[in-house]
């Protein structure tokens, strides 16, 4: 199919067509966990209720399916908790504290992995499950190295230091490690040199570091490495429109399908953590339409989880989300919000925020104009294309509590514009102008309190209430894998004591790490 044809396929087909990933589902067949018993951890980061409402409309509206989501939701057997998820150190957490409480039912300050602020270490459910025989792993869209897999296998106290990291993912013993973060790994990358690929492949892993690479391992009985991209893993929406990227990085339902069949081989069980860690940078973005995506493909890696539990009763499946983030809303749109459906719809970008911006750098900006009309299929006007042709250009400021994630906060702004016309105080319909209508309050993460939602045919829920902490999810694991392990805690008090205030280049730093 040619290129231009390709991006004439209707926006449902070409998606059903790429994550249905049939070449790898017809290899991986039928994964059985042969009546061990195991966990399935899904993460959505970042992941916000705005973002699964706007998944659920497209679903139904643009895409003609029925989200597993919703389904998971409407299941008599699944039970659907509130979940607090603030850390030792804030009220608003990072991904890292929030990880941490999920693997050791223990609390910890912002940035720390498996670690309190004293600096005694956490024993992780991936540690104490391997003591227990038991196969484990994860797969993430983010960095192998990032906050979320690493709080479940590294006891750093600085969730940044990757190269560390790396070197703890290298002695961790998992059976499975797919993500993105070669940066971390390749010799002519690290600041030391080493050769950690070559390092894991000295341990027995099988490194595999292409689509076709990770078809090819599937038979394979050797723990896997999958390091899929410099930095994290490509967006959905640019995986699915940019033929390169989608040949050579798999989709997140494709590496969950993988990880269950070499985990499930294990008689005595697993643990595997699954994360969609790029809905949290999109929101990050204020791109409004990459988030949903990467939450669609969340839905989808979520009906492969629920195939698997289904047929194996003594899996457990839990989806939940570590924190809400830049404050994702679809607004009320029109006289009496008749036409916020409408806006919602108008949402048609063919690229997300990142892939768009580096294809302006350098440029003018009349081609910084076509470039997000191109990609956007929405207009603007010269005014608005100056707006983000100066972010671009502009040197970013440290401001906390406000945007630093520019030209995308402007981008996400302008997509979200519409003009009405008044004529002697009557509204004139139709909208001057019809964009989207998903506004944020920030670029950073927010408080609000998260789903968590338990599925599993001997799911036990005695004692579990409707509104939760964050840290008895690490219960609910113990208690299904029958493993009895009390981490030391330490309130919140005790934790500010030692509490060291990071600078603001240390900051900026973060910032620029956590995303790019």
């Amino acid at each position: 199919m040619k290129r231009r044809d390709f991006l004439k396929v209707s926006l449902a087909s070409f998606i059903t067509l790429i994550s249905s990933s049939k070449e790898i589902f017809a290899k991986v067949k039928e994964p059985s966990s042969a009546g061990s018993k195991g966990v399935i951890f899904i993460v959505g980061d970042g992941w916000p209720l705005g973002v699964m409402k706007a998944m659920n409309e497209f679903m139904e509206i643009k895409f003609k399916e029925r989200s597993n989501l919703s389904i998971l939701i409407k299941n008599s057997k699944t039970k659907m908790l509130l979940q607090n998820t603030s850390s030792l150190s804030s009220v608003v957490t990072d991904s890292a504290p929030a990880s941490v409480a999920w693997a050791t039912g223990s609390k910890t300050v912002n940035r720390t992995l498996a670690t309190l602020p004293d600096g005694k270490h956490l024993k992780t459910i991936f540690e104490l499950a391997k003591e227990r025989g038991l196969s484990c792993g994860f797969v993430t869209t983010t960095r192998v190295t990032h906050a979320t897999p690493a709080a479940w296998y590294s006891h750093n106290a600085n969730r940044d230091d990757e190269e560390n990291i790396a070197i703890d993912l290298l002695n961790s013993g998992l059976t499975v490690a797919m993500g993105g973060g070669d940066r971390f790994l390749s010799a002519d990358k690290r600041k030391d040199k080493r050769d950690l690929y070559g390092m894991f492949s000295s341990k027995g892993y099988r490194v595999v570091k292409t689509k076709d690479e990770l078809m090819d391992s599937i038979s394979d009985n050797s723990p896997i490495l999958g390091v899929f991209s410099s930095s994290h893993i490509s967006y959905f929406v640019d995986r699915i429109n940019d033929e390169k990227l989608g040949k050579k990085e798999p989709t997140l339902p494709e590496m969950t399908a993988v990880a269950l069949k070499k985990l499930s081989k294990n008689k005595k069980g697993f643990v595997l953590q699954i994360e969609a860690g790029r809905i949290d940078h999109a929101c990050h973005a204020n791109d409004a339409y990459a988030a949903m995506m990467d939450c669609y493909e969340l839905d989808k890696t979520i009906g492969v989880a629920m195939n698997f539990v289904n047929k194996n009763p003594d899996v457990l499946l839990i989806v939940t989300s570590d924190h809400g983030n830049s404050g994702y809303g679809i607004n009320g749109t029109g006289p009496e919000y008749n036409d916020a459906t409408e806006a919602l719809m108008s949402y048609k970008n063919r690229a997300s925020f990142e892939y768009m911006i580096k294809k302006m750098k350098n440029q003018d900006v009349n081609t910084v104009k076509d470039i997000f009309e191109t990609y956007t299929q929405q207009k603007i006007s010269s005014e608005e294309a100056e707006e983000i042709f100066n972010k671009l250009n502009t040197k970013k400021k440290i401001v906390i509590n406000d945007i630093w994630y520019e030209p995308e906060a402007t981008m996400g702004r302008i997509l979200a514009k519409s003009i009405y016309d008044y004529e002697e105080e009557k509204l004139i319909k139709p909208a001057k102008q019809r964009r989207g209508n998903v506004s944020f309050t920030s670029t950073n993460h927010t408080a609000e309190d998260q789903l968590a939602l338990i599925y599993g045919k001997n799911f036990h829920v005695a004692d579990l209430k409707n509104f939760i902490d964050n840290t008895e999810l690490y219960n609910v694991m113990c208690n299904h894998l029958n493993i009895k392990h009390s981490n030391p805690k330490m309130n919140r008090q005790d934790a500010i004591s030692y509490a060291k205030a990071i600078t603001e280049r240390e900051w900026e730093e973060h910032l620029k790490l956590h995303i790019s």
